[in-house]
């Protein structure tokens, strides 16, 4: 990851591949055909993290909102911790294949919070409202302080998101 967010997807080699993962070049070719699976691989990975983190925070006793606040949360503060993570994604967004799988990864995105929506809209926990346009604009949030954060590293986005949460709470509490 660190070799695609430092020198960019077009500038790494495999070479350069083999000499940050310690393996032999055979190793690694035994493992993927090319720098594109290794770069692919890489960006599912992340994401099957991402996505187990966040179901592990639904134990089904925690208030639904503070579940997709922590799936927000888990997101900024991966990448406040190590914001080549972010010039990563920068890179999975430029190539066409990571962007189809971005793609995916926004609608899955969306789904989870919105099933989480519509579950705490049946147990009361917050007003009725539309969970597919909630659930976009919750994402866009979370999406407006990851690219504050990129542009400008001074920006404290881990800080910014409980703030987010508590403009989100109020506004759907019922």
């Amino acid at each position: 990851m660190r070799c695609f967010a430092e020198g960019g997807y077009h500038a790494t080699s495999m070479d350069d591949l083999v000499a940050a993962s310690g393996l032999s070049k055979g190793s690694l070719y035994w493992h993927f055909e090319s720098k594109e699976d290794v770069f692919l691989a890489l960006f599912d990975a992340f994401l099957e993290d991402y996505f187990a983190g966040w179901s592990a925070l639904d134990d089904g006793q925690r208030p639904l909102l503070e579940v997709i606040g922590g799936g927000g949360e888990l997101l900024i503060r991966s990448f406040a911790e190590d914001r080549s993570q972010m010039n990563a994604w920068v890179e999975f967004l430029a190539h066409p294949a990571a962007r189809e799988r971005f793609a995916a990864a926004y609608e899955q995105s969306r789904d989870i919070v919105e099933g989480l929506l519509e579950r705490a809209i049946a147990r009361g926990e917050i007003r009725a409202v539309s969970a597919p346009e909630v659930a976009a604009a919750f994402i866009a949030a979370g999406e407006g302080i990851l690219l504050q954060a990129y542009v400008d590293p001074a920006f404290p986005s881990c800080d910014c998101w409980p703030h987010v949460m508590d403009v989100w709470k109020r506004g759907l509490l019922p």
